[in-house]
């Protein structure tokens, strides 16, 4: 806490000309100013309880604000011209709330990957504190579009080296690996599209020792993981490495599922671009039954391809009043009730006694 950072080697510091002023040190305050006036200035700043980052961590804070400000203040990001479904940065967990924000401004038609931090343990304890945020540096973004994905892994990079990557890394080939061969609205999940299959081990990083620690995953952390919105990617034998979640970090609605998410981003993107051919148009019964029309069309290709169960489309006299069509406005209201995806089987087996089975006898057993 009194480490002096001007002078310590173990922190990033910036060169600032004629850091030492009279504006900023007036001589009243802090007597004759020094004669060499510029100086190395500590960059990197503190942690949350006021101690100064240093070594991996003091650099890490300077990456991180500046990813910050390049998501925050980026223009192009932001154009409309710009089509993309899926949002990540893979191995920086501190950016999920600008990349939510973006996804935010961009009326929430596209899914944020979350990654865990590399250096979580494999253990019940360090799980649950993160995705509480009981240490003050965990989990604190909570949004229907945005999925959280446990643990990290090791692979090889392009020159073939052994390297750790984050579960971002993982998730990005899956996810787009299952839209290949489906729709954004099935869950890229289990052994039919949650395969993985740029990866070799699963496993952290030890904090003390930066060494890669391997671990499967076993049911007692995925349990764990579920229960705290975290999508546990894990070993099944026989069919490899799988991501075995659907989980968003929202629980208050349907959108708590990956794939329902997925499909209202879909949805709202396909909207747009619905509701742009209509602009401008006479706001006439013409106008309505045309865009309502384009709309139910939409809805009756995802009932086919089993995104939807039902919906029902809304475009008339009801929502489109004379106060609204003054207003230039025209509504479409849609209500759809979603697909929802099989999580869990339960088969219960019944032992019956000899013949019972032959005899038709199969609802009267006593033994389970």
């Amino acid at each position: 806490m009194v480490w002096n950072t001007r002078r310590s080697g173990f922190n990033v510091k910036s060169f600032q000309v004629n850091y030492f002023n009279s504006a900023d040190f007036p001589a009243s305050t802090y007597g004759s100013l020094p004669t060499v006036k510029d100086a190395w200035v500590t960059a990197s700043g503190n942690q949350s309880n006021g101690a100064m980052y240093a070594g991996r961590k003091a650099v890490r804070s300077i990456v991180v604000a500046a990813m910050k400000a390049s998501i925050d203040g980026s223009q192009e990001l932001r154009e409309e011209q710009r089509q993309y479904n899926l949002i990540a940065c893979p191995n920086y967990p501190e950016l999920a709330n600008n990349m939510v924000a973006l996804n935010n401004e961009r009326n929430n038609t596209a899914f944020v990957i979350g990654d865990t931090p590399m250096r979580l343990a494999d253990n019940g304890t360090d799980i649950v504190n993160w995705a509480t945020n009981a240490d003050g540096d965990g989990l604190t973004t909570a949004d229907p579009y945005f999925g959280v994905f446990y643990p990290s892994c090791q692979t090889t990079d392009l020159s073939g080296a052994t390297v750790v990557a984050p579960p971002s890394h993982m998730m990005l080939r899956t996810i787009v690996r299952s839209d290949d061969v489906a729709y954004p609205w099935l869950a890229p999940a289990g052994t039919r599209r949650g395969t993985v299959d740029n990866a070799s081990q699963l496993g952290y990083v030890n904090a003390q020792t930066g060494e890669f620690v391997q671990t499967a995953i076993r049911q007692g952390l995925r349990d764990t993981l579920y229960e705290n919105s975290i999508n546990p990617i894990t070993f099944i034998p026989g069919s490899g490495i799988l991501n075995y979640g659907n989980k968003t970090t929202y629980t208050q609605s349907s959108l708590d599922r990956i794939n329902v998410a997925r499909l209202v981003a879909f949805i709202r993107g396909r909207l747009e671009v619905i509701g742009k051919n209509f602009v401008f148009e006479p706001n006439d019964q013409t106008t309505r039954d045309e865009i309502k029309n384009a709309v139910e069309s939409l809805m009756i290709d995802l009932v086919a391809k089993r995104g939807l169960y039902d919906y029902l489309v809304v475009c008339d006299e009801s929502n489109n009043t004379p106060a609204r069509i003054d207003r230039n406005e025209l509504y479409v209201d849609v209500a759809i009730e979603p697909v929802k995806a099989v999580e869990f089987i339960y088969i219960p087996v019944r032992i019956k006694n000899t013949g019972e089975i032959a005899a038709g006898n199969v609802a009267s057993s006593a033994a389970v």
